[in-house]
């Protein structure tokens, strides 16, 4: 499964990682909507996935979030499509510094909920049949040229919820980013806008366990590395990018990751 699956998605219209996660938030009673599809390509198949994403402002600093995936998997011979499972988000900036200029630091914390909402039942499964969290912390400092960005996140993975009699457990993760990103060239609110996005993602999982005895065929460590690019025209933004892995230290045999590939569409109300 793609590390955009397993981690924490973006909050609508921000100058953000899309592979990643950026401090911002959106302004207080404010709506932010995206359509984001994502693939990710293994070598004997490749999962696949339509979100929809919808944030609300609670307050300048503090916001809410709700994710829906339609997602298709094709494993060898196996195919499945439907409602993958539902992940609530909330994310609170609590250090905001402006400079002179336009530059601006940034610092919040996150957290979130995946609730086993996906087919367990098909082959191959649609959802992890376990309610999941998600915690952490993201950094951020921009100026009208220049982007950097960091986060670091630990997922705690509940057993399997629908199939308590297999007491399966995937192992616990970390995951991290790091992005730089720049504006070629400046622009006025009401003019096209681009920004070019350089990220580095990664995944640090322990094996799972089946009746707490470890699965050695699981776990490990992933490092993915590729381009993106944020477009807005007022309200509106695309996004788009590509990564390949760089590094795969998996447990055992495994199946490895050859790409991920994620394109959206954003706006706020």
């Amino acid at each position: 499964m793609s590390l955009y699956l397993l981690g924490y998605a973006n909050f609508a219209v921000a100058h953000e990682p899309i592979f990643g996660t950026g401090p911002h938030t959106i302004y207080k009673d404010g709506v932010g909507l995206e359509l984001k599809y994502e693939r990710d390509q293994s070598q004997h198949g490749y999962e696949q996935a339509l979100h929809l994403h919808a944030t609300y402002g609670l307050t300048a600093d503090w916001a809410v979030a709700v994710e829906v995936p339609q997602v298709k998997k094709i494993e060898e011979n196996q195919n499945a499509s439907g409602t993958g499972d539902v992940m609530l988000q909330t994310k609170w900036r609590f250090y905001r510094r402006d400079y002179a200029e336009g530059q601006q630091d940034q610092v919040a914390l996150l957290a979130a909920v995946k609730f086993p909402t996906g087919d367990t039942d098909s082959e191959p499964s649609l959802g992890s049949g376990s309610t999941d969290t998600i915690i952490g912390f993201t950094v951020g400092r921009e100026s009208r040229t220049l982007y950097y960005f960091a986060d670091l996140r630990y997922r705690i993975n509940g057993e399997n919820d629908k199939k308590a009699s297999l007491t399966l457990k995937k192992g616990n993760a970390w995951l991290y980013g790091a992005s730089f990103g720049f504006r070629p060239w400046l622009s006025e609110y009401w003019e096209p806008d681009m920004v070019f996005l350089m990220e580095l993602f990664g995944k640090q999982q322990a094996k799972a366990t089946l009746k707490n005895k470890a699965l050695e065929n699981t776990g490990g460590h992933t490092t993915f590395v590729g381009p993106s690019f944020l477009w807005s025209y007022k309200n509106w933004m695309v996004t788009g990018g590509v990564s390949v892995p760089v590094m795969q230290n998996l447990n055992g045999e495994q199946e490895k990751q050859q790409y991920q590939f994620a394109l959206g569409i954003e706006l706020h109300l």
